[in-house]
């Protein structure tokens, strides 16, 4: 009976220790995860990857950790959640109404479902949002984020797919009447075409005016030089003082010809202007000094 009772004693003891080894062993295992989590935390962060750094710090927070993990998690925690980005994300249809039906990826990855108004969070650096709507064509934005950046306004323009804007306009460009023939502009569409269409003959004219007023002058110019030189030294004169008048004269004749040059070419600006031209011309002037006067020449490509 002693023997039986001894046997007894010994099992129950033995079941007391392996009941007080669980809760160490599971214990270590909660510190190991603590010290792992923390690392992990660490080197996320330093990546970049602050989102998946603070989810790992705040596991080296928890209760079950050592003090001394806690106390540096927490600060660490702490810094990475006032580093994290955030982002409004905003669409518009073609009309310029919000949008509120639309998806959004990030690298190509979800990142709403649907635009709300609020914060999301992303992680910092280089990044391609894409906004995506039924029955438009999506939108690609390339952006770089920066850590520490809140509440960043994103917004895209989401229009109809291009075969549907092809299908409400001609060829022209022009939008097609309940008839089928394509609408007449509207006042405000007459009125609201470039006036750019100027500025080219507009400055050729100026050119040309220009031209005609040296050409005047330096004419008139050489002119008088060239009577004083008859008057008082010919034909003796000095070589200088005959080369200052042969200048005079060259550049009247090159201000001669680019004037002339300047005015044909707003003439046929004029002439090529048109209301909704099919390709654009382009004119070129050329002038070439010559000994004695210049050589122009207008060119255009129709």
């Amino acid at each position: 009976m002693n023997q039986r009772t001894a046997r007894r004693s010994l099992v129950a003891a033995a079941l007391a220790a392996l009941a007080c080894l669980q809760p160490a062993r599971a214990r270590a295992g909660d510190v190991e995860a603590c010290f792992t989590a923390s690392e992990e935390g660490q080197r996320l962060r330093d990546e970049g990857r602050l989102r998946e750094a603070r989810a790992r710090f705040i596991a080296c927070g928890a209760a079950a950790c050592p003090a001394l993990v806690r106390s540096d998690c927490a600060g660490w925690l702490a810094d990475v959640t006032a580093r994290v980005p955030t982002l409004i994300l905003s669409a518009e249809d073609d009309q310029g109404q919000d949008a509120a039906d639309v998806r959004v990826t990030l690298d190509g990855a979800p990142l709403a479902a649907r635009l709300d108004g609020k914060a999301v969070e992303v992680d910092p650096g280089e990044h391609v949002l894409r906004f995506e709507r039924a029955g438009s064509d999506p939108v690609a934005l390339r952006l770089v984020v920066r850590e520490g950046e809140k509440l960043r306004r994103v917004s895209a323009r989401l229009a109809p797919p291009a075969t549907a804007r092809a299908g409400a306009a001609t060829p022209g460009g022009g939008a097609i009447a309940p008839g089928g023939g394509p609408l007449a502009p509207s006042e405000d569409q007459a009125a609201s075409r470039p006036a750019s269409s100027l500025l080219l003959p507009i400055a050729l004219g100026g050119v040309a005016a220009a031209g005609g007023v040296a050409y005047a002058a330096l004419g008139l110019s050489a002119r008088a030089d060239a009577d004083r030189l008859r008057a008082t030294c010919a034909p003796r004169c000095a070589e200088a003082d005959v080369d200052a008048v042969r200048t005079k004269v060259i550049a009247a004749n090159v201000a001669f010809g680019v004037g002339v040059a300047a005015l044909g070419g707003a003439v046929a600006a004029l002439l090529l202007r048109g209301p909704m031209p099919a390709a654009p011309a382009a004119a070129a002037v050329h002038v070439v000094p010559l000994p004695g006067g210049a050589a122009a020449a207008l060119g255009a490509r129709f």
